[in-house]
């Protein structure tokens, strides 16, 4: 009996070695490190693989993982499409929302100016919470405050800002930052820090996740070429 109840013991310790060694940021696990869509959303964007970041100014946790995700982004242009969009869980943030969405339309919403965003709400504590005190931060940042004004206030930014809310609710987004490869897979450096118990720094979780995006990346061009073109 002991010699049973102690091979028993090794058959156990055995199979949970082997599945700690399978997950990994370079061999992700479904509901480990990322998670799969319910139902899948199309993704135009050729042969390209489409990543969206869903996020809000409101988040530090966006903060903290805007430059590596920027340079990520950056590093992998050739293969992907980079999109953000703005979440709004509450009428508290359709300002920011609204925010955005004018200065993308005006299309003067660079890196640098979108993490400038982020440094003013989350370091430098200004408030951002009514249209005049967003009027003048755009204004002391070079922007025609009158042009601003009337895209802002325009049917074009609503619109906007109304596909960004279907899409929270279609992508299933319940918290920020999330990341969205290929319409189908969901990933975020909460995602893969509480999957694999990971007791790192938020920088080392990011750097983890980055990983986990680059293999699923890879994994959508290689489900991507084999899924024959509709002429």
């Amino acid at each position: 009996m002991i010699k049973l109840f102690s091979r028993w013991i090794a058959i156990l310790l055995v199979s949970i070695m082997a599945t700690s060694a399978m997950a990994s940021p370079s061999n992700p696990q479904k509901n480990v490190d990322y998670q799969i869509l319910k139902v899948p959303q199309p993704a135009d964007t050729g042969d390209k693989i489409e990543v969206i970041e869903f996020f809000g100014y409101f988040c530090p946790h966006c903060y903290a993982f805007d430059t590596a995700l920027t340079n990520w982004a950056r590093k992998h242009k050739k293969e992907v499409v980079f999109k953000r969009v703005i979440v709004k869980f509450s009428e508290s943030m359709a300002l920011h929302q609204k925010m955005f969405y004018t200065l993308s339309a005006m299309d003067v919403l660079t890196n640098e100016f979108h993490h400038k965003i982020f440094d003013a709400v989350q370091t430098q504590r200004i408030p951002l919470r009514t249209d005049e005190q967003i009027f003048g931060f755009i204004e002391k940042n070079g922007i025609d405050r009158k042009k601003f004004a009337e895209m802002y206030n325009s049917f074009y930014v609503q619109m906007l800002g109304n596909k960004a809310v279907e899409m929270q609710s279609a992508y299933e987004i319940e918290g920020v930052p999330m990341i969205v490869i290929d319409g189908k897979y969901l990933t975020s450096p909460a995602i893969v820090s509480s999957g694999n118990n990971m007791d790192l720094s938020e920088g080392e979780i990011h750097v983890q996740t980055l990983k986990v995006m680059d293999t699923l990346v890879q994994q959508s061009l290689k489900e991507k070429s084999r899924t024959p073109k509709t002429k």
